[in-house]
């Protein structure tokens, strides 16, 4: 059995956080608080960003370091892979 087949649900969470964090980024959060404009500050990446510590966290606990790092390391190859092939589809 490989690393992604055997760690899937975890492999596939981090490449879900991470493709949707990057896909919210670009949405400005609406609304204001007192006289300062959300928008200017925060984006729903800011939001789904931190479920990935979480699924880092659990890999950790459940199969250890060296797992959990390969996990991030696959979240974030699949961020860079999207970051490549994505852009000349949208223009």
């Amino acid at each position: 059995m490989n690393f992604l087949t055997r760690y899937l649900p975890f492999v596939a969470a981090m490449a879900l956080v991470v493709v949707a964090s990057n896909i919210l980024v670009q949405f400005p959060m609406q609304g204001q608080v007192g006289g300062l404009s959300l928008a200017d500050l925060l984006t729903w990446g800011a939001f789904t960003y931190p479920f990935s510590f979480l699924v880092t966290d659990l890999a950790n606990r459940r199969y250890g370091p060296a797992v959990a790092r390969k996990v991030v390391f696959v979240g974030f190859m699949t961020a860079v892979t999207c970051s490549i092939l994505v852009p000349p589809f949208l223009f």
